[in-house]
């Protein structure tokens, strides 16, 4: 099963249950109807962007979404699935006790500086990490982030920062922070091909737009790997 497939399933278990028809959704979220059509139908993996304003459509956290869309590709059966189907049969009791015993493998309490020159970015970063337990510092430029990196270098973990942002970008802004502390872990997003732009080698890029559930990995995963 497909993320995509997942978070459709989920999408229609959600309308159901709040009794929301998908023009209704449409409305709240600002959303394309079609869109909403095809995401439930498993064609088109959510960014970060649509599922805060599906969250918020909904009234519910981003990550009970992403929560529930993970569950589902942890123990649903892909040969049980149908797409076309409008009702589906779901143990949630014991998908609930299944997941439970992963629920924590994303996350953590370390400190992370979030740079995004992108409010509504800032806003669901914040939101998704500190539902997975990470202390967040936020900032909107290149500038800021090295300045806030410079005075609590000991205590932040990571640096997850956009590649383009005002007054230094994300790459002049982790040449900064390499120069400051030489082990800082950094990870980048970018919107944009970043395979022609030179000393990035082994830096880890996030490319926008991603899922949830890709970004937390990632984090966690970067985490872990300098543990090691």
């Amino acid at each position: 099963m497909t993320i995509e497939e997942a978070f459709g399933i989920v999408l229609r278990r959600l309308r159901r249950e709040f009794n929301i028809s998908q023009e209704k959704l449409s409305d709240n979220s600002s959303l394309d109807r079609t869109f909403i059509s095809n995401i439930e139908c498993g064609k088109q993996q959510p960014s970060l962007v649509t599922i805060f304003a599906l969250a918020n459509a909904l009234n519910i956290t981003p990550s009970s979404i992403i929560m529930e869309t993970e569950l589902v590709l942890k123990v649903y059966h892909p040969n049980e699935f149908n797409s076309e189907r409008d009702q589906w049969e779901f143990d949630w009791v014991n998908s609930i006790e299944h997941f439970s015993k992963n629920s924590d493998s994303y996350m953590g309490t370390e400190t992370i500086l979030v740079a995004d020159d992108d409010a509504l970015v800032r806003k669901m970063l914040l939101s998704f990490l500190t539902d997975y337990g990470y202390r967040v510092i936020i900032t909107e430029n290149g500038q800021e982030a090295i300045d806030i990196y410079k005075a609590h270098r000991d205590a932040i973990d990571l640096v997850l920062m956009d590649i383009v942002m005002p007054l230094k970008s994300g790459i002049e802004a982790h040449k900064e922070m390499l120069a400051i502390d030489k082990n800082a872990i950094l990870v980048l997003t970018s919107g944009y091909r970043t395979d022609h732009i030179k000393d990035l080698e082994g830096v880890k890029i996030i490319q926008k737009p991603f899922s949830p559930i890709e970004m937390i990995k990632i984090v966690r995963d970067t985490l872990d790997s300098k543990i090691q």
